[in-house]
């Protein structure tokens, strides 16, 4: 990054101003950011325990503006002993990284301990720590020792905080934002501070912690749908319930089931290179479930030919009328299918229009916005779209939402980790595997035939018969815990 920035000519308090500035807008002019409305729980407890101003929890705004997180929150934890200690422990941590050339010019020229700079030190906290038992100002102390110090103290406190984080959130990715590498010594401090001093407009609100910020992450703290996905990806992991960190707002009210009951007849148009097989298998056998399937006329998958085997497993249901159309590709690097599926989706409308059957609804499984001019000039069919959260642009959320046209988040109606599904596409697979790519390629009497000519020895197809039925089909295959196949079985053989 560059040492020169916009935010490098301004002060602190409207370096802050400016990075929370989408947050703080008034309601009639705010972007809705949220697909659907997010929550803020999980980043309303992580900015109390990290020690985020309390102004952003609601504290002297004017009606019309949003905080940013849960004032009820804060005075829940803020009642909570073990809570207070590692809030104020961090907005120690921070104010010394942030002013600590200023802090040590005092300590030094103007001999002062670092109770004795209320401008540069937040007294409060330090108040608050003497009032909780943590006896944190001593004589004879450096500002580096100092800062080691808030590390030391974190360790037994940050533990007892866990209560406050829910089961399926992974702890030790939240616990990790509080322990800075190598932070009980001076020299993983320094390692940090650089880091911190140069993006330091990076790091939420500006404060202190394990994270290596990125130009792209934006306020990571904004709700929770965002928060818990980045945390889980800087920890080399995927967060996939998001069904559990948004609340049903207006975008998120639409419920198939009564598309369906209102509807006459729906074609539903799976774009397969946009959407997540387990996630649209689910949605199907959701439906089938729920006896809604009567009304599909027809589920039509447009695939490419990169795409997942997965889509196997909705093709082999007979219960539904599905059409699976392979796209091929003249460039290896340009697909067609968002082409293909509406050139089909169009010719099925004018089939069924002609034959006097006309489809009055229809679906569209796929988070690609190039479908919206087939939703926009085809005002007499009523459409629903199936999204997914990771894949939807905020332009097309807006888009749908602003032209009513109702649509789902299918990660809310079936989440990708269903280890049921997951087990029964991966079974089907590898039984497919085995057979088509192993077994179908052995041919016992074959194998015993060359054992005969190798021997040089003859059987008559009576004999070869026999020989079969009594020694070889008796046996079977086993496997070992590594995987390898082995013969089980087998007819004791005499010496």
């Amino acid at each position: 990054m560059s040492d020169f920035s916009i935010g490098n000519l301004l002060d602190d308090d409207k370096r802050a101003s400016l990075q929370n500035f989408s947050e703080n807008l008034p309601s009639n002019l705010k972007i809705n950011q949220d697909m659907p409305r997010s929550k803020r729980e999980i980043v309303s407890i992580v900015a109390y325990l990290t020690g985020i101003e309390e102004k952003y929890f609601g504290i002297g705004q004017t009606d019309n503006m949003t905080p940013q997180f849960y004032r009820s929150i804060f005075d829940k934890l803020n009642q909570d002993k073990e809570a207070r200690i590692v809030r104020h422990l961090c907005n120690l941590r921070t104010k010394l990284q942030k002013n600590f050339r200023a802090i040590c010019t005092e300590m030094i020229s103007g001999i002062k301990n670092i109770d004795m700079i209320p401008d540069l030190v937040p007294v409060d906290s330090l108040k608050s720590l003497y009032n909780d038992g943590i006896l944190f100002v001593r004589a004879n102390r450096k500002l580096e020792d100092y800062i080691v110090d808030v590390h030391n103290y974190l360790l037994p406190h940050v533990p007892n905080c866990q209560k406050f984080i829910p089961d399926w959130i992974k702890w030790v990715y939240i616990r990790n934002l509080f322990f800075i590498q190598k932070g009980n010594t001076v020299e993983g401090n320094k390692e940090m501070a650089k880091i911190y001093s140069e993006y330091r407009d990076l790091f939420p609100y500006q404060i202190y912690i394990n994270w290596f910020p990125d130009d792209g992450d934006g306020n990571i703290l904004r709700d929770d749908a965002k928060f818990l996905p980045l945390l889980y990806e800087h920890n080399h992991d995927r967060f996939y319930d998001m069904s559990k960190v948004t609340e049903a707002g207006d975008a998120a009210e639409n419920d198939p089931e009564e598309f369906f009951n209102e509807a006459g007849k729906v074609l539903i148009a799976v774009d397969c290179e946009n959407a997540d097989p387990c996630k649209v298998i689910g949605v199907i056998k959701n439906i089938v479930q729920k006896n809604l399937s009567e009304k599909i006329y027809k589920v039509l998958l447009v695939d490419d030919k990169h795409t997942s085997s997965q889509w196997r497993a909705l093709r082999r249901n007979e219960n539904l009328p599905l059409e699976y159309y392979l796209t091929d590709r003249v460039k290896d690097e340009k697909s067609s299918v968002d082409v293909a599926l509406a050139i089909k989706f169009c010719r099925e409308i004018t089939l069924c229009k002609e034959r006097g059957e006309p489809i009055d609804s229809a679906i569209i499984i796929s988070s690609d916005c190039d479908f919206w001019p087939l939703i926009e000039l085809m005002p007499e069919i009523k459409f629903f779209v199936m999204l997914e959260y990771d894949n939807c642009s905020q332009a097309y959320y807006q888009r749908l939402q602003e032209n009513k046209i109702p649509f789902f988040y299918i990660d809310e109606y079936y989440m990708t980790g269903n280890l049921e599904l997951k087990t029964e596409i991966v079974l089907s697979d590898v039984i497919r595997e085995i057979e088509e790519n192993y077994l179908s390629t052995m041919n016992l009497f074959s194998v015993i035939n060359r054992v005969l000519a190798k021997l040089g020895l003859k059987m008559s197809e009576q004999e070869l018969l026999q020989f079969f039925e009594k020694y070889i089909r008796i046996m079977s295959i086993g496997f070992a815990k590594n995987g390898s196949a082995f013969l089980q079985n087998k007819p004791e053989i005499e010496n």
